[in-house]
């Protein structure tokens, strides 16, 4: 699989609509068609698009494609078998996703662009108005948040350190110093840049959103051999925002296998029989719910009681919407 993952989704978005308009093609000529090597081919496919789904991330939530005699097939779920219909909030959480996206150094921005030109043409005149009015009635964050990342990106690509104003919160004070950036992470919903800082002369963690500005320099820098962002990450001490509450999940099954793979390891107990107990951060109750119930009968929220009676009232409330109809 390639490493840069623009450069993957870039793959991806031309060899699906291929397969699906030339069921059976064979993978030489959809390296031809491409200009990749059919390695190149098998590596996009197998790696990437068979991520497609929701936790557990199972395939067949939204793409299915397999291999016959040297040739490829694809089946989409059947969601897709109808158009996506949007009610007002829908498009309007989804347009206010999109903005992040609308910087002008973004890769994708033209594409974002005319993507938000769609969902606003297929709502219809009333609608649209509706989602004028809410989106004037929101503020969103940085819109040079994006940019951020682009700076970083081509800091780590190029090996170049950036010199940067950062805003240290616990000491309420603005500090210009030069980083040398080794790597990319997320924890409860924030991302964060670990890079050697000159100021303290050794890696540290800085949070993304308190990059004020930042300045691409002429001096290179290579990140270390040994450095591994996943051991990072499980090693560091993350701090969650004040106020932010902490659930404990059991995860059976399916779940379970997520849990040991995708939570950093710090956060995840194992049980007897193959259960395993996860400290999980709630960035708010909307993402807490939409994360953990595509896993079903595999998770069950422990504590805290008021996440654990939210899931509860949710499930009950879905059982009577569905017994209703």
């Amino acid at each position: 699989m390639t490493r840069d993952p623009y450069e993957s989704v870039r793959h991806a978005l031309t060899i699906i609509p291929l397969v699906q308009a030339h069921q059976g093609i064979s993978i030489e000529e959809l390296a031809k068609r491409t200009g990749l090597s059919e390695l190149e081919i098998r590596d996009e496919l197998r790696n990437l698009v068979m991520l497609c789904g929701v936790p557990p991330y199972s395939p067949n939530n939204y793409v299915s494609l397999w291999f016959h005699d040297g040739r490829v097939f694809i089946r989409f779920a059947e969601q897709f078998e109808r158009p996506v219909r949007l009610v007002v909030p829908e498009a309007l959480a989804l347009l206010l996703a999109l903005r992040r996206l609308d910087v002008r150094e973004h890769p994708y921005r033209d594409a974002v662009r005319r993507l938000c030109e769609k969902i606003r043409e297929a709502l219809g005149p009333e609608a649209s108005r509706e989602l004028e009015r809410a989106e004037r009635t929101i503020r969103m964050g940085d819109p040079q948040h994006g940019g951020r990342v682009q700076q970083l990106r081509d800091a780590l690509s190029r090996g170049r350190e950036l010199r940067i104003t950062y805003w240290s919160a616990h000491r309420g004070l603005l500090t210009e110093r030069v980083i040398r950036p080794y790597g990319m992470t997320e924890f409860g919903g924030d991302w964060y840049v670990v890079a050697h800082d000159s100021t303290r002369d050794r890696p540290v963690t800085f949070r993304l959103d308190r990059i004020r500005d930042a300045e691409l320099l002429e001096s290179e820098y290579e990140i270390p051999d040994d450095f591994d962002i996943q051991e990072w990450r499980d090693a560091s001490d993350f701090t969650p925002p004040p106020g932010r509450v902490t659930a404990r999940v059991l995860f059976r099954g399916m779940g379970a296998r997520f849990a040991r793979e995708e939570l950093p390891r710090r956060d995840v107990k194992d049980l007897p029989g193959g259960e395993v107990v996860a400290r999980v951060q709630v960035r708010s109750e909307a993402w807490f719910l939409g994360w953990l119930l595509p896993y079903g009968p595999d998770a069950e929220v422990l504590d805290p009681p008021e996440m654990r009676e939210l899931v509860a009232e949710t499930c009950r409330r879905i059982l009577a919407y569905h017994d209703g109809e």
